[in-house]
C-alpha cells in the first residue's frame, strides 16, 4: 500500500497532548486555536480540526490486530473518545463540542476556566506534572511548557492512548536510546518507504494567545499577544533532549 508524499504537519498546544503521536506519523491536517482570555486564572477556550489519513490508520489496525480484538469501533474514534472522556471528566471545562466530520476527521471545541486545573485534571489529578508550569512574579505571568523522559509519564496520564501498546512502540519509551538514522530506517521498514521523509519534512507548530501583550518568549510573536513554537516532530518521536518553550506577559 502506498501514501501520498505529504507537506509537513502543523500542530499547536492542546494536540501535541491529544494526539502528537497518533496525527503526525503519517500524512494528516491539524489545526488548532488555543485561547487565554483571563490572566488570572487562565480561562479559556479551544478549537480542533484534525484528519487522519486512512493509510495510518489502516496500518496501525494491521500491526495491532485491531479487528480481532474485543473493539469494534474505529481505532482513532477510540482515541478521541478517550480524550474526550477525558475532557468531560474534569471540572473546570464546559461547552465541550466534538463530532466525526467525515472519515478519520473530527472537528471539536470546548471550554476551560482553569487551565492549571485543566492540566491536573488530565492528568488524573496529579498536581506535581511538570509538562505545564506558570508562575507569576508581580504583574507578570510566565508560562512554560516541558517534555522529556523524566516527565513522560505525566503526559501519558494526560493522553492514555500514548500508553496503548498500539501507539507507544513508535515514540520515546522504545526509541530513545536509537539514533535519528536507525529511527528512520526502522520506520521506513514498518510503515512505508515514504515514511522516513514525511517524518524529517515535519515541523510542530504549537501557537498560544495570551490574555494581554506578550512581553517575552522564546518563539516566533505573530501578533501582539500570538507566540508560535516550532520544532521537528523527530525530536518528540526520540526526546533525546527534552522540548522546551515559554511565553511571559
Amino acid at each position: 500500500m502506498k501514501k501520498k508524499p505529504s507537506k509537513s504537519r502543523t500542530i499547536t498546544f492542546f494536540t501535541l497532548l491529544s494526539a502528537i503521536l497518533l496525527l503526525s506519523l503519517t500524512s494528516c491536517r491539524v489545526s488548532e486555536k488555543l485561547t487565554l482570555t483571563n490572566e488570572q486564572t487562565l480561562e479559556g477556550r479551544n478549537h480542533i480540526d484534525l484528519s487522519v489519513s486512512d493509510y495510518f490508520v489502516s496500518v496501525i489496525e494491521d500491526l495491532s490486530n485491531w479487528d480481532a480484538s474485543d473493539k469494534s469501533d474505529p481505532i482513532i474514534d477510540v482515541a478521541m473518545d478517550e480524550f474526550v472522556q477525558n475532557l468531560e471528566n474534569s471540572s473546570t471545562t464546559s461547552n465541550i463540542r466534538f463530532r466525526k466530520a467525515g472519515v478519520n476527521t473530527y472537528m471539536g471545541d470546548f471550554s476551560f476556566n482553569d487551565f492549571k486545573s485543566l492540566v491536573v485534571d488530565l492528568s488524573n489529578g496529579n498536581a506535581d506534572q511538570s509538562i505545564v508550569t506558570t508562575t507569576k512574579n508581580g504583574d507578570t505571568t510566565h508560562v512554560s511548557i516541558r517534555i522529556g523522559m523524566d516527565n513522560y509519564e505525566d503526559l501519558t496520564k494526560m493522553v492514555p492512548f500514548l500508553a496503548n501498546p498500539n501507539f507507544e512502540v513508535y515514540g520515546p519509551l522504545y526509541n530513545h536510546d536509537l539514533t535519528e538514522e536507525n529511527y528512520l530506517e526502522m520506520m521506513g521498514f514498518i510503515l512505508g518507504e515514504e515514511c522516513p521523509q514525511e517524518i524529517t519534512e515535519s515541523t510542530i507548530k504549537i501557537q498560544v494567545v495570551a490574555p494581554k501583550a506578550v512581553t517575552d518568549h522564546d518563539g516566533t510573536l505573530k501578533n501582539a499577544k500570538t507566540v508560535e513554537f516550532s520544532f521537528p516532530l523527530i525530536d518528540f518521536l526520540l526526546l533525546h533532549e527534552p522540548i522546551e518553550f515559554w511565553l511571559e506577559y
